[in-house]
Formats: structure tokens, C-alpha cells, sequence
């Protein structure tokens, strides 16, 4: 099963960003818009993963303990690879409770380093993805808001292809 770990956003935020992503979408000629009750922050990216691995999973999820935070979102940007861009909503990066979510991603890498799951070693960019793909011919402008998003738990989250589309569903939320 493809399985990843990510921040769940509520229904005001995912508003926010389906605006913002209204935006994007009126400036491109085409792009895979992520639907928006899938917006997400991912913490960590784990691919295919047997079902044995799962209760380890659980396990690593439930050991790493915070307290609830808001950080703040008020940019914009892309990834650019292979000549496709990727758009997304951006922490700021004066945040003051920045350095609590990275602790957070910073714990979740290495106790799934130790547990063997593979881990990406590029730096943690936090952001939620608007588009994929996305192609334009003038240069893309958006005027992004802030937008507050509570950290009170991490998810691990399954990624499954139905109907054309992809459906993300919860395993084990982890309240704080």
C-alpha cells in the first residue's frame, strides 16, 4: 500500500486554499489540480509499504509528542523537475513556531531511519501542493493570504487510486 505521514488541515483552511488554488488555476493553460479535500501538509513520504510494517508505523507516529501549534502559511512557489512545476502554499519562514515543526519532521526521519523505512535527506520544505504539472504561458501571480494551520496531531495516511482519482484515507490519527 502507498502510505505517507502527513498534517490534516480543516475545512477553513482547505477554503483558503481551494481560493488560492482559483488563482492558480485561471493563470495556467493546464496543470493536475489537487482536489481539495486531499490538501495536506506531508511530513514524510514513504511510498510502497508492506501491511506488516504497519504496526511500527503506528508505533513511531505514537511516540512523537508535541503540543498544538498554528504555523503560518502566506506564500507561494514552485518545484521545477524535468520541466514540470508543481505549485504550492508555503510556510513563512520567519514563523516563530517553525522550528517546532521541524523538530517534529527531524524525530519522524530518523525513528523511521532506524526502523529501515527509506527517507528523503533533502531539506524539510513544509507546503501543501495546489498543482501538479501545471503549464502557463505568462508568468503565474498569487496573492496568497495568511493562513493558520493547527498542528495537533500527525497522520499516517494511505493513498489509493479510485475513479480516476486518488482518495486519501486516514490509518491512525494521533491526537496531542
Amino acid at each position: 500500500m502507498r502510505l505517507f505521514i502527513a498534517v490534516l488541515l480543516n475545512g477553513s483552511v482547505k477554503k483558503s486554499l481551494e481560493k488560492l488554488q482559483e488563482q492558480l488555476r485561471s493563470q495556467t493553460s493546464s496543470g493536475s489540480f489537487t482536489r481539495p479535500k486531499n490538501f495536506h501538509m506531508t511530513m514524510a513520504f514513504l511510498g510502497e509499504t508492506p501491511e506488516n510494517k504497519l504496526p511500527v508505523l503506528h508505533r513511531i507516529i505514537e511516540e512523537i509528542n508535541f503540543s498544538p501549534f498554528e504555523i503560518s502559511f502566506n506564500r507561494t512557489g514552485c518545484f521545477k523537475h524535468g520541466g514540470k512545476e508543481l505549485w504550492w502554499a508555503g510556510n513563512d519562514p520567519n514563523d516563530t513556531n517553525l522550528p517546532k515543526l521541524k523538530s517534529i519532521h527531524g524525530h519522524l526521519i530518523n525513528d523511521l531511519e532506524i526502523e529501515g523505512f527509506p527517507v528523503d535527506k533533502r531539506p524539510f520544505h513544509a507546503h501543501i501542493t495546489l498543482g501538479r504539472e501545471i503549464r502557463h504561458t505568462k508568468p503565474i501571480v498569487l496573492d496568497c493570504p495568511e493562513i493558520l494551520v493547527k498542528v495537533e496531531r500527525i497522520s499516517l495516511m494511505k493513498s489509493e487510486h479510485v475513479g480516476g482519482g486518488v482518495r486519501y484515507v486516514e490509518l491512525s490519527p494521533v491526537p496531542y
